[in-house]
């Protein structure tokens, strides 16, 4: 291979119909997992579940199929670089530690209405010992996300820049008069 020629990474395509439902994907981040199949470095290597990609049925773990990506001039870092990442590992390839065994187990989710709050709980219950383990719930990108230098600062964020008044029209006057034109406008055809 020259020096000119370009690798693309070529993820797998996965037709919506072989999606994993949500009522069948066992798979969760912070689970403890083994692998035991694909790529021969790591079959038998337990790690820890950083995140899941369900577009392509896959989950990313802690320091396995580790690959080096070169990365371009960014805030975060100016010169560019090369950071190591992990890879997707697809969901048929590992299978969940059970944490009061210490084996590989299947597991099965299960639905139950919590008799004191009244509430629908999700939890999976593992067949090695019979044990509930709860799915964790997702917070969504804001635990993922990392500071830069770029982010507003905490003091900016909590100074009072505005103190509400009942004199004071809460929308500024330039996007009010806007609103009247257009009700002016819309006035005579039954609109707005």
């Amino acid at each position: 291979m020259t020096g000119k020629e370009k690798v693309k990474l070529i993820l797998p395509k996965v037709k919506p119909r072989d999606l994993i439902k949500d009522d069948k994907w066992i798979f969760f981040p912070g689970d403890i997992v083994q692998v035991i199949g694909g790529e021969t470095g790591y079959i038998g290597k337990q790690a820890k579940v950083l995140d899941v990609v369900r577009k392509l049925n896959s989950v990313t773990l802690e320091n396995v199929k580790l690959a080096t990506k070169h990365v371009r001039p960014n805030p975060i870092m100016p010169y560019g670089g090369k950071i190591t990442k992990p890879m997707p590992i697809h969901f048929s390839n590992i299978k969940l530690v059970d944490p009061t065994v210490g084996k590989i187990t299947d597991a099965k989710l299960k639905k139950e209405i919590n008799q004191t709050t009244r509430r629908a709980e999700i939890f999976r219950i593992l067949k090695e010992s019979g044990t509930k383990l709860p799915v964790p719930i997702d917070d969504g990108p804001v635990d993922k996300y990392e500071s830069s230098t770029l982010d507003t600062p905490k003091e900016a964020v909590l100074e009072r820049t505005w103190t509400p008044s009942i004199f004071q029209i809460p929308f500024p006057a330039r996007f009010m008069n806007q609103m009247e034109r257009l009700r002016r406008m819309n006035s005579g055809r039954g609109e707005f």
